[in-house]
This record gives C-alpha cells, sequence and structure tokens, in this order.
C-alpha cells in the first residue's frame, strides 16, 4: 500500500495514513469490500508503530469508511457518491477555517477575504483592481 508519511509535518503521523486511506476510498481507488492490510504488515511497511497504525484504522471506523471483521481484519465500506461529497465538503470546511484563520491573523477584514473569493472564483478581474 503506497502511504506516504512525513515525520516533519505537523499532522500527526496516524493521521496522515487515516487521510492517506481515506482519499484512496473517495478516490474510488479502493473499492468497497477491500481488505485493508493487517495492522502488523502495515505497520511493518511503514516503519511505525503498532498502535499508530491501529489508532489510524479506528479514525477511518469512525468516519464509518472501513468496517471490522474481527480477527479477519479492515474492509472498505460501501460509500455512496452523496456520502462522498458530504465527506469532501467537510474536509474543505476544516480548510477554508485554517486559511481563514491565517488571514485574519494577516491582517485580512472578512471583506478582504470576499474580494479574494470573487476573484478566485472569477466573479472579480484582479488585474482591474485599484491599487
Amino acid at each position: 500500500m503506497e502511504i506516504k508519511i512525513s515525520n516533519i509535518s505537523s499532522t500527526p503521523i496516524y493521521q496522515q495514513i487515516a487521510n492517506s486511506i481515506k482519499n484512496k476510498i473517495l478516490s474510488r481507488e479502493y473499492i468497497s469490500n477491500t481488505q485493508l492490510p493487517s495492522i502488523r504488515s502495515l505497520a511493518k511497511e511503514l516503519e511505525v508503530g503498532i498502535i499508530t497504525v491501529k489508532k489510524a484504522y479506528e479514525v477511518l471506523l469512525q468516519e464509518n469508511l472501513v468496517y471490522s471483521k474481527g480477527a479477519v481484519g479492515y474492509f472498505v465500506n460501501e460509500v455512496n457518491t452523496e456520502e462522498i461529497l458530504l465527506i469532501k465538503k467537510r474536509k474543505y470546511i476544516v480548510e477554508f477555517k485554517e486559511m481563514i484563520e491565517k488571514a485574519t491573523d494577516d491582517g485580512l477584514t472578512k471583506g478582504d477575504i470576499n474580494e479574494i473569493l470573487n476573484i478566485v472564483l472569477g466573479e472579480k478581474d484582479y488585474e482591474n483592481q485599484s491599487k
């Protein structure tokens, strides 16, 4: 399983693992009922602790993206298109909130942020802005 983790990232390793698997599920790279690697084998492959992988799988369980068959292992859950869209929207909401926090920390107002959003969405022409 190709999962890239970074020891210098501010995101905990278990979350990086969970996010990577989640992205593979949401992009339909992993289809429903696909068995995920065992906790031990993935921990060995990624050179992380077993508890780290277990925690990543628990995150995916909580998000209803995988299910467990006890001693057999973890499998990708059936995820419908509406659910995928909802999950993606939640992800973008978190990312937008982080960007907006950074922007306000940098001194931008809500009006500035709205203006940026309008430019990005193509509703306003940046080149013709008065300086």
